[in-house]
């Protein structure tokens, strides 16, 4: 573990789909967000017998979100594209699933010699918001349904 925090000026976020298509996004916000975290990415199941525990299960599947604010450079960026599916020759990572926009990320935050590493598989945005303004900003947020992995730790294993 590192003794230098991260920090808001450190992070990139880089999504590629099936055929080798990738963008990057500078978190020039420093705005980025994960929710719904649970262990394994399972809902805990309590189990009560006349009020008293009496199991604890591991339960239905929790889909995680990542939020991520940056820079409005354009609404046509390449990032924006890809994350909409509309970068030439666009393969959702996840079209044995269905026919969603589906890409993998790779949000990495570096400073000197410390470097961060989260990624995930089987991402679908579900929300984009453009706010013009003095700055404007560009917000998504993702749903991650594949694995999850910390600094190479597996958080999520599996879809």
């Amino acid at each position: 573990m590192s003794n230098i925090p991260a920090n808001f000026t450190d992070g990139v976020l880089t999504i590629t789909d099936d055929n080798s298509n990738s963008a990057t996004l500078v978190m020039s916000q420093g705005d980025l967000s994960f929710s719904g975290l649970t262990p394994e990415g399972r809902e805990l199941v309590v189990a009560q017998s006349r009020g008293a525990v009496v199991g604890l299960r591991k339960g239905a599947r929790t889909l995680p979100q990542m939020t991520v604010t940056a820079i409005l450079a354009g609404p046509s960026a390449a990032f924006q594209m890809l994350v909409l599916g509309k970068t030439a020759g666009f393969t959702s990572v996840a079209a044995d699933l269905g026919d969603v926009e589906a890409f993998d990320f790779d949000f990495s935050f570096d400073y000197g010699a410390e470097t961060r590493d989260m990624t995930g598989d089987d991402v679908v945005c579900t929300d984009i918001t453009i706010t013009e303004g003095d700055i404007s900003t560009v917000a998504f947020t993702f749903q991650i349904h594949g694995p999850l992995e910390f600094d190479g730790t597996s958080i999520i294993t599996s879809r």
